[in-house]
């Protein structure tokens, strides 16, 4: 049970992320879910929900 929770570099890198689309790009964000499979943390933003964007388990972030 423990994995499907994510992980403190995630949720650093999830909040850096969410500061800088609603605060900075003044984007909307649609979706915040944790990929059960890649374990990812996956964003869906953007005025036309064009931006998405993964958190991997160590915290990097993949366009």
């Amino acid at each position: 049970m423990d994995e499907l929770q994510p992980r403190v570099e995630q949720l650093r890198s999830l909040y850096r992320l969410c500061h800088q689309l609603t605060n900075v790009m003044f984007q909307p964000i649609h979706i915040v879910r944790l990929d059960e499979r890649s374990l990812n943390i996956f964003i869906l933003a953007g005025q036309d929900e064009g931006i998405e964007l993964e958190i991997k388990p160590d915290g990097s972030i993949e366009p």
